[in-house]
């Protein structure tokens, strides 16, 4: 019994502590994404965003988003005003987030603004049907 405590217990932590696996940088998801066949998730903040911290503790931190961005995504976050991205990553909003194909096409439009987990969790799976159908009609 106190066995399958601890095993519960270790698995629960794992899943709590799990986390989305960042890239470093836009020009290193990029390379991911191209070696790796994925797309990329940008997301784009501000240091004083509030909704952006919310998006960072709240959605991003929930287990079933890390789970699905980790198998599906490359993922990256950019910070506005350190250009340290493309030109064409711009928005006027954040946090703002992109889906792009490797070579760098929008698979939807960016979303703005802040998402609850399981609004999250939606537009990321609609992302992923977006780039297999780019990737059927390649």
């Amino acid at each position: 019994m106190l066995m399958r405590m601890v095993v519960l217990f270790g698995l629960m932590t794992g899943m709590l502590m799990a986390e989305i696996l960042w890239q470093p940088s836009y020009r290193q998801a990029k390379e991911e994404a191209v070696k790796e066949g994925k797309p990329m998730m940008v997301i784009l903040v501000s240091h004083t965003c509030r909704w952006c911290r919310r998006l960072e503790s709240r959605t991003l931190n929930n287990p079933k988003v890390v789970e699905y961005v980790n198998e599906h995504f490359v993922p990256v976050i950019v910070y506005r005003g350190e250009g340290n991205f493309p030109d064409f990553i711009r928005s006027a909003y954040v946090p703002t987030t992109f889906f792009l194909s490797p070579d760098e096409k929008f698979l939807t439009k960016p979303w703005r603004g802040y998402q609850e987990p399981n609004e999250f969790l939606y537009d990321l799976k609609e992302a992923w049907k977006a780039f297999e159908a780019l990737e059927k009609e390649r």
